[in-house]
């Protein structure tokens, strides 16, 4: 395996900075349910999570770079172990990435919609659900529009069974795209975690007189 496949592995660090970069500028002028600002000195439930978040992609880039540098230089001290030593770290490090851009997103969802108040079925909830006549009536253009409403009124008024309407993307369309990104880049993570789990299981530790029984 070479530095470049190692850099692949990668991508979903890449993805994971993308992501926290748009939370971070997002949450430099957003503003929570009551109108406060969120990213401020005082409030360290966002600037803390903030870095918890940033700290996860640090690390599993540390331990890429790690990787890549035995890559180039290890071949002269591991001889013929070095290709399968450097193909077991570089499954640990696409297991780490995967987890570490697992965390990162989720601590960005939260901070991102987590102070954002739910849309009750209050007269502003109700104005941004559909209408169960003006679906139907649509039916003919988008075929299954209908049965795809979720927050739809019925002819009396009546709203679907739960406690509100679904909560609005409009400002985090983009979040969206990448949180969806990021998720295609987990691919591959838990088949390079059944390698290096194999790998681990053949390791064998040479006989030694002064190996503890």
């Amino acid at each position: 395996m070479n530095c470049r496949h190692i850099a692949f592995l990668a991508c979903a660090l890449a993805s994971a900075m993308d992501l926290w970069k748009w939370t971070y500028r997002h949450l430099e002028s957003a503003t929570d349910a009551d109108g406060e600002k969120l990213l401020t000195s005082p409030r360290q439930g966002v600037s803390f999570k903030l870095a918890d978040a940033l700290a996860w992609l640090l690390a599993a880039r540390a331990q890429v770079l790690d990787v890549v540098r035995l890559a180039e230089e290890g071949a002269a001290v591991l001889g013929e172990a070095h290709s399968g030593t450097v193909r077991f770290f570089a499954d640990l490090c696409h297991v780490q990435a995967a987890r570490a851009a697992g965390e990162v997103g989720r601590i960005c969802a939260e901070l991102v919609n987590g102070y954002n108040r739910h849309p009750a079925w209050d007269e502003a909830g109700r104005k941004a659900c559909w209408s169960a006549t003006d679906a139907d009536a649509l039916e003919g253009i988008v075929a299954g529009l209908a049965g795809c409403a979720m927050d739809e009124l019925d002819e009396a008024g009546g709203h679907p069974d739960k406690e509100g309407p679904c909560a609005s993307c409009k400002g985090i369309t983009d979040f969206r795209n990448m949180r969806a990104k990021l998720d295609g880049c987990l691919t591959g993570a838990m088949l390079a975690k059944d390698r290096a789990a194999e790998a681990v299981s053949r390791v064998m530790i040479p006989e030694a007189l002064d190996y503890p029984q």
